[in-house]
């Protein structure tokens, strides 16, 4: 991937490097793996990657660099991200979030996501949200 550096900086910037550099890399090369970004100003703006297999996806990201918030960004992102998941043959998409998201929660449900269980203790300072979609 061209743009790789950049995504993984952006990647770091959104997320703290939740994701080492060959864990990003190794996903990105991944031939299941979905991947939309946004680019605005000439630099990826926002991202959102996920993977696809046989009839379920899961959203392992969405981020949006600080400056470009509030646009609708992440909204597009969704859109397309689910776009393509349908179109590689998901029915479903799943995802976790910090329960202490709100925004990022309120995301998912206006753009469909149901919440369908808690996993506790999921983050080192946090529990997880399970979120479902249905994409067909």
């Amino acid at each position: 991937m061209e743009n790789f550096e950049e995504l993984y900086t952006l990647e770091t910037e959104c997320f703290g490097g939740s994701w080492t550099r060959e864990m990003l890399r190794s996903e990105l090369e991944n031939p299941l793996t979905v991947l939309v970004c946004e680019c605005l100003d000439e630099r990826i703006a926002a991202f959102a990657f996920g993977r696809v297999v046989v009839d379920e996806a899961e959203l392992f990201q969405i981020g949006t660099l600080p400056e470009y918030r509030g646009r609708g960004l992440a909204k597009s992102l969704l859109e397309r991200i689910h776009g393509e998941m349908r179109n590689r043959g998901a029915a479903v998409c799943f995802l976790e979030v910090r329960s202490c998201n709100n925004a990022a929660i309120a995301l998912y449900e206006k753009s469909g996501y149901e919440r369908i269980s808690m996993r506790r203790n999921y983050y080192p300072d946090d529990d997880a949200v399970v979120m479902r979609k249905f994409l067909v």
